[in-house]
């Protein structure tokens, strides 16, 4: 799965605001994602998490937790420069079929 942004499903527009939501965004679109491929966030291998600042790494995690409750895919926290739009977090993954 390629890397988005966190969109607001009702809007459509990218929101910028409180890094959990982000963070929750960002994952409802990862599952929406690797469901639509025929899978599950059961079968994600291994997880890529693309931020601003290592400030954000608990915050995130408080999220990601809630979506991989067990058996943890392997993860890269990655701390990037500020993209053009005003987000702060990017996640990509690899998933079996």
């Amino acid at each position: 799965m390629t890397g988005a942004p966190p969109y607001e499903p009702e809007t459509g527009e990218i929101f910028g605001g409180d890094i959990r939501r982000q963070a929750e965004l960002v994952l409802e679109q990862l599952k929406a994602c690797v469901e639509a491929g025929g899978s599950s966030l059961e079968n994600v291998l291994q997880c890529t998490v693309y931020c601003t600042s290592q400030e954000y790494f608990a915050p995130i995690n408080e999220v990601y937790v809630k979506y991989f409750p067990t058996n943890w895919p392997a993860r890269m926290f990655l701390c990037v420069q500020p993209w053009a739009g005003r987000f702060d977090v990017e996640m990509t993954c690899i998933a079996a079929i």
